[in-house]
């Protein structure tokens, strides 16, 4: 099964239908979680931020949200990263494959291991458990996407870098410097410990960057949240048609 997270400016997917919502109650809160189909693909859909925009990026519940997909069956999850651009090639309005990830969030919580007895992972080791991240974005799920924009005459950037902040205010442009100095292409304040989580859990995680704007500092502009989502709203097309086509391949096996 497939799932879906979503951020700022993609609090409803269209294209899911045959919808359901469901709450889901977690060992961390409770879940508000839309069960349907995409393409007769069954799918679970969830905003980050809700529908209404009311969650801050430091206050969403990822333990909940990953652990609620898991509890239906997902076992791939596709999201959206709404980011600042910092590489001068990501323009806003860009699709970018996010292939890794650099942390600077704090104060979240960000494993499911912290002593705390989950029955989710009852098969796992009862004292301290490392989880790889060598390669935390599914490579096949990657191809997929990459393939699904040749199809669609989509450009979609590859081997992005995502730096993660805490939010809500956004980053300095000395912070960005750093970032851009450190390796940084991408800038945003969701995507971890979303992957991470979704790795302890044993699911595959692909992430898609949405450059809705330029980053602190890499144009002499301030950034406009107006103008961040209308750029948003201009690039939703491509990116449902990019996800589409590749949740077309995904039934097809080609990410098994």
């Amino acid at each position: 099964m497939l799932g879906l997270i979503t951020g700022s400016g993609f609090y409803d997917v269209p294209h899911v239908v045959d919808r359901s919502v469901n709450e889901v109650n977690t060992p961390y809160g409770p879940v508000a979680l839309t069960a349907g189909t995409w393409d007769g693909q069954p799918v679970g859909f969830l905003a980050r931020h809700g529908t209404d925009h009311s969650i801050p990026p430091h206050a969403v519940n990822y333990r909940a949200n990953v652990w609620a997909l898991r509890h239906i069956g997902v076992e791939l999850i596709v999201a959206t990263a709404v980011s600042g651009g910092i590489s001068p090639s990501m323009t806003p309005g860009s699709l970018a494959l996010i292939s890794d990830f650099i942390d600077f969030t704090a104060g979240r919580d960000v494993t499911f291991f912290d002593g705390i007895t989950d029955p989710m992972f009852e098969s796992k080791a009862t004292g301290v458990t490392h989880t790889d991240m060598t390669n935390p974005y599914d490579p096949e799920m990657q191809a997929v996407l990459r393939r699904a924009g040749d199809e669609e005459s989509i450009e979609v950037h590859d081997e992005a870098i995502y730096c993660v902040t805490n939010g809500p205010r956004f980053e300095t442009a000395a912070e960005i410097k750093m970032m851009s100095l450190l390796g940084g292409d991408l800038v945003g304040m969701t995507g971890y410990p979303e992957v991470a989580l979704a790795r302890e859990a044993g699911m595959r995680y692909v992430s898609v960057g949405v450059v809705s704007n330029w980053a602190a500092g890499v144009s002499d502009r301030e950034i406009s949240v107006a103008e961040v989502y209308e750029v948003i709203e201009a690039a939703a097309d491509r990116l449902y048609r990019l996800v589409g086509r590749a949740i077309g391949h995904y039934q097809a096996g080609l990410a098994s």
